[in-house]
Protein backbone atom coordinates (compact mmCIF):
# COMPACT_ATOMS: atom_id res chain seq x y z
CA UNK A 1 0.00 0.00 0.00
CA UNK A 2 1.28 3.42 -0.45
CA UNK A 3 1.22 5.86 2.22
CA UNK A 4 -1.99 7.50 1.75
CA UNK A 5 -3.58 4.71 1.69
CA UNK A 6 -1.76 3.44 4.89
CA UNK A 7 -2.69 6.55 6.76
CA UNK A 8 -6.48 6.20 5.80
CA UNK A 9 -6.93 2.56 6.66
CA UNK A 10 -5.56 3.26 10.15
CA UNK A 11 -7.08 6.75 10.36
CA UNK A 12 -3.66 8.52 11.07
CA UNK A 13 -3.78 12.59 10.28
CA UNK A 14 -0.68 11.60 8.85
CA UNK A 15 2.41 9.57 7.55
CA UNK A 16 5.69 9.23 6.34
CA UNK A 17 7.88 6.28 4.84
CA UNK A 18 10.74 5.17 6.63
CA UNK A 19 13.59 4.52 4.18
CA UNK A 20 16.29 3.56 6.63
CA UNK A 21 17.33 -0.46 6.97
CA UNK A 22 18.37 -2.94 5.18
CA UNK A 23 15.07 -5.47 5.54
CA UNK A 24 13.66 -4.75 2.50
CA UNK A 25 10.10 -4.36 4.27
CA UNK A 26 7.79 -1.35 3.93
CA UNK A 27 7.89 1.25 7.00
CA UNK A 28 5.60 3.30 7.43
CA UNK A 29 5.58 6.30 10.31
CA UNK A 30 2.27 7.16 11.62
CA UNK A 31 0.59 9.69 13.75
CA UNK A 32 -3.03 9.50 14.73
CA UNK A 33 -3.91 11.86 17.50
CA UNK A 34 -1.34 11.74 20.61
CA UNK A 35 0.69 8.69 19.37
CA UNK A 36 3.10 7.82 17.24
CA UNK A 37 2.78 4.07 15.40
CA UNK A 38 4.49 1.86 12.93
CA UNK A 39 2.95 0.20 9.71
CA UNK A 40 5.49 -2.85 8.61
CA UNK A 41 4.32 -5.01 5.64
CA UNK A 42 6.73 -7.59 3.84
CA UNK A 43 8.26 -11.20 3.99
CA UNK A 44 8.70 -12.46 7.32
CA UNK A 45 6.78 -9.92 9.23
CA UNK A 46 4.18 -12.51 10.82
CA UNK A 47 6.91 -13.83 12.66
CA UNK A 48 8.45 -10.88 13.68
CA UNK A 49 4.59 -10.01 15.08
CA UNK A 50 5.01 -13.48 16.67
CA UNK A 51 8.11 -12.88 18.44
CA UNK A 52 6.92 -9.22 19.32
CA UNK A 53 3.91 -10.58 21.20
CA UNK A 54 6.04 -13.28 23.18
CA UNK A 55 8.68 -11.35 23.97
CA UNK A 56 6.17 -8.40 25.29
CA UNK A 57 4.75 -10.96 27.42
CA UNK A 58 7.69 -11.32 29.28
CA UNK A 59 7.97 -8.01 30.47
CA UNK A 60 11.14 -7.11 28.21
CA UNK A 61 10.77 -3.63 26.28
CA UNK A 62 10.14 -3.93 23.00
CA UNK A 63 7.06 -1.96 20.16
CA UNK A 64 3.64 -3.37 21.18
CA UNK A 65 1.70 -5.27 18.53
CA UNK A 66 -1.31 -3.08 17.83
CA UNK A 67 -2.83 -4.80 14.78
CA UNK A 68 -1.66 -7.27 12.40
CA UNK A 69 -2.34 -9.35 9.71
CA UNK A 70 -0.82 -11.14 6.45
CA UNK A 71 2.73 -10.38 7.35
CA UNK A 72 1.88 -6.60 7.94
CA UNK A 73 2.11 -5.27 11.13
CA UNK A 74 0.80 -1.96 13.24
CA UNK A 75 3.18 -1.27 16.23
CA UNK A 76 3.89 1.41 18.84
CA UNK A 77 6.43 3.34 19.27
CA UNK A 78 9.82 2.60 21.34
CA UNK A 79 10.79 5.36 23.67
CA UNK A 80 14.32 6.76 23.10
CA UNK A 81 16.84 6.92 20.68
CA UNK A 82 18.95 3.67 18.51
CA UNK A 83 22.16 3.54 19.01
CA UNK A 84 23.12 4.76 15.26
CA UNK A 85 21.84 7.96 15.51
CA UNK A 86 24.63 10.63 16.43
CA UNK A 87 25.49 10.99 20.54
CA UNK A 88 27.16 13.86 22.10
CA UNK A 89 30.81 12.41 22.49
CA UNK A 90 30.43 12.37 26.62
CA UNK A 91 27.22 10.53 26.22
CA UNK A 92 29.44 7.50 24.06
CA UNK A 93 30.80 5.49 26.84
CA UNK A 94 27.32 5.29 29.08
CA UNK A 95 25.86 4.39 25.84
CA UNK A 96 27.84 1.43 24.79
CA UNK A 97 27.26 0.41 28.56
CA UNK A 98 24.19 0.81 28.15
CA UNK A 99 23.73 -1.54 24.95
CA UNK A 100 25.87 -4.01 27.27
CA UNK A 101 23.07 -4.09 29.93
CA UNK A 102 20.31 -4.54 27.52
CA UNK A 103 21.85 -7.69 25.82
CA UNK A 104 22.39 -8.71 29.72
CA UNK A 105 18.69 -8.45 30.53
CA UNK A 106 17.49 -9.99 27.51
CA UNK A 107 19.52 -13.17 27.79
CA UNK A 108 18.28 -13.32 31.58
CA UNK A 109 14.91 -13.76 30.01
CA UNK A 110 14.00 -18.09 30.47
CA UNK A 111 15.41 -19.95 27.06
CA UNK A 112 13.15 -22.51 28.67
CA UNK A 113 9.56 -20.34 27.55
CA UNK A 114 10.90 -19.32 24.31
CA UNK A 115 8.80 -21.34 21.43
CA UNK A 116 11.40 -19.94 18.65
CA UNK A 117 15.22 -21.19 17.57
CA UNK A 118 17.68 -18.52 16.17
CA UNK A 119 18.81 -19.01 12.59
CA UNK A 120 22.25 -20.06 13.53
CA UNK A 121 24.62 -22.84 14.57
CA UNK A 122 25.45 -23.56 17.86
CA UNK A 123 24.49 -24.21 21.39
CA UNK A 124 20.35 -23.02 22.90
CA UNK A 125 21.15 -21.47 26.01
CA UNK A 126 19.71 -18.02 25.77
CA UNK A 127 16.98 -16.26 24.07
CA UNK A 128 19.13 -13.98 21.58
CA UNK A 129 17.75 -10.96 19.37
CA UNK A 130 19.20 -12.29 16.37
CA UNK A 131 20.34 -8.92 14.86
CA UNK A 132 21.86 -7.07 17.72
CA UNK A 133 23.03 -4.21 15.80
CA UNK A 134 23.27 -0.40 16.99
CA UNK A 135 20.11 0.65 14.67
CA UNK A 136 17.83 -1.66 16.46
CA UNK A 137 18.97 -0.80 20.01
CA UNK A 138 17.27 2.28 21.52
CA UNK A 139 18.67 4.08 24.43
CA UNK A 140 16.73 6.65 26.66
CA UNK A 141 18.49 10.58 26.27
CA UNK A 142 17.81 11.34 29.34
CA UNK A 143 18.96 8.83 31.56
CA UNK A 144 20.90 6.86 28.98
CA UNK A 145 19.68 3.55 29.90
CA UNK A 146 18.53 0.75 27.56
CA UNK A 147 15.20 1.52 26.76
CA UNK A 148 13.95 -1.52 24.41
CA UNK A 149 15.10 -3.22 20.87
CA UNK A 150 13.43 -3.68 17.91
CA UNK A 151 13.14 -5.47 14.64
CA UNK A 152 13.06 -9.52 16.11
CA UNK A 153 12.67 -11.22 13.50
CA UNK A 154 15.19 -13.50 14.13
CA UNK A 155 14.85 -13.82 17.60
CA UNK A 156 15.13 -17.44 19.23
CA UNK A 157 16.74 -19.48 21.35
CA UNK A 158 20.36 -19.51 20.80
CA UNK A 159 24.22 -19.02 21.80
CA UNK A 160 24.98 -15.47 23.89
CA UNK A 161 27.70 -15.16 21.07
CA UNK A 162 25.41 -14.52 18.30
CA UNK A 163 24.44 -11.14 19.70
CA UNK A 164 27.92 -10.28 21.07
CA UNK A 165 29.11 -10.77 17.36
CA UNK A 166 26.63 -9.05 15.44
CA UNK A 167 27.18 -5.92 17.80
CA UNK A 168 30.79 -6.61 17.48
CA UNK A 169 30.43 -6.01 13.91
CA UNK A 170 28.00 -3.69 14.06
CA UNK A 171 30.62 -0.89 16.42
CA UNK A 172 33.72 -1.38 13.89
CA UNK A 173 32.23 -2.00 10.15
CA UNK A 174 32.58 2.10 9.60
CA UNK A 175 29.20 2.38 9.92
CA UNK A 176 29.15 3.46 13.90
CA UNK A 177 32.67 5.45 13.96
CA UNK A 178 31.38 7.71 16.38
CA UNK A 179 32.05 5.09 19.51
CA UNK A 180 35.48 4.33 18.25
CA UNK A 181 35.85 1.54 15.91
CA UNK A 182 37.28 -1.82 17.41
CA UNK A 183 38.23 -0.20 20.86
CA UNK A 184 34.17 0.26 21.14
CA UNK A 185 33.72 -3.55 20.12
CA UNK A 186 35.66 -4.94 22.37
CA UNK A 187 35.32 -2.31 25.36
CA UNK A 188 31.06 -3.51 24.82
CA UNK A 189 31.82 -7.27 24.45
CA UNK A 190 34.35 -6.59 27.84
CA UNK A 191 30.75 -4.15 29.19
CA UNK A 192 28.52 -7.41 28.70
CA UNK A 193 31.09 -9.71 30.50
CA UNK A 194 32.30 -11.68 27.30
CA UNK A 195 35.65 -12.67 26.15
CA UNK A 196 36.28 -9.97 22.95
CA UNK A 197 38.82 -12.69 21.76
CA UNK A 198 36.14 -15.65 21.69
CA UNK A 199 36.76 -17.28 18.31
CA UNK A 200 32.82 -17.76 17.65
CA UNK A 201 32.79 -13.86 17.37
CA UNK A 202 34.17 -14.41 14.01
CA UNK A 203 32.48 -17.07 13.37
CA UNK A 204 29.25 -15.88 13.83
CA UNK A 205 29.71 -12.66 11.70
CA UNK A 206 31.29 -14.92 9.12
CA UNK A 207 28.04 -17.20 8.98
CA UNK A 208 26.06 -13.74 8.97
CA UNK A 209 27.74 -12.70 6.43
CA UNK A 210 27.28 -15.56 4.17
CA UNK A 211 23.42 -15.32 4.55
Amino acid sequence: MTVAEVVRRFSAEGGEAVVIGFSGATVIRLERRTETLYYKAGSGISAEADRLVWLNATGFPCPVVRDRGDDWMLTSKLPGRDASQPWPEADRPQVLKALAGGLRALHELDVRDCPFDLDFPGERTVVAHGDYCAPNVFVDPETLRFSGVLDVGYLGAGDPYVDLALMYKSLSNGLNPQYGGLAASVGFVEAYGGDPAEPRIQAYIDFADAR
